[in-house]
């Protein structure tokens, strides 16, 4: 039986994973402490594709990477780029060291707020935080390279005849073109009876 060499698929699965940054807000952008709102728009929009790198442990996939965007002050239009840190775990029945991992990664959701940070002792006023979440949606394939047996071919049968080759042999003896007798004559394509 033929053996080959092949990537077989151990787990296909979708997972979100979350890439956060917490930092200190630009000069004059500050938060409402009633709504929690911020007191300037702030954007932040994802420059490209996450990175991530994985390793395995049995049962589980860990990732860590980030991912690069923009962020945007619209009234002094300022604009620098930030990277926010990804770490997660991902629960995967079957998965082991050595597998394959295969990841395909969209942005779902991305929030921006603010947040009144801790004032050291004797200070006055506040300062404040700018927390950035984005949540990401990750298509999971996990291959295993392994020796698979090939199934045996099927043993080739003729083939099956022709209805007009069935009917040829079930026909009756007396046929044109095939000896017959008559009235103790022989016919056949190359003989006739005498004409007299």
């Amino acid at each position: 039986m033929p053996r080959i060499k092949t990537n077989v698929i151990i787990a296909e699965i979708e997972a979100s994973k979350i890439a956060s940054l917490d930092l200190k807000a630009p000069i004059g952008v500050g938060v409402d402490l009633d709504t929690g709102e911020l007191t300037e728009t702030v954007k932040v929009e994802p420059d490209r594709d996450p990175v991530l790198k994985y390793s395995i442990i049995p049962g589980k996939l860990i990732n860590v990477g980030f991912l690069r965007a923009r962020l945007t002050v619209e009234r002094d239009d300022v604009e620098t780029t930030i990277y926010l840190p990804i770490y997660s775990v991902t629960n995967i029945e079957g998965i082991q060291p050595g597998d394959h991992v295969v990841e395909v990664t969209e942005l779902e959701h991305l929030s921006v707020s603010g947040l009144p940070d801790v004032v050291p002792m004797g200070g006055s006023g506040y300062k404040v935080k700018i927390l950035i979440r984005a949540l990401l949606k990750a298509q999971i394939t996990v291959t295993r390279e392994e020796i698979v047996s090939l199934p045996e071919e099927a043993v080739s049968k003729p083939a099956p005849r022709s209805d007009r080759a069935a009917r040829w042999e079930k026909a009756p003896y007396h046929r044109a073109g095939s000896p017959a007798r008559s009235s103790g004559e022989i016919w056949h394509k190359f003989w006739a009876p005498q004409k007299r």
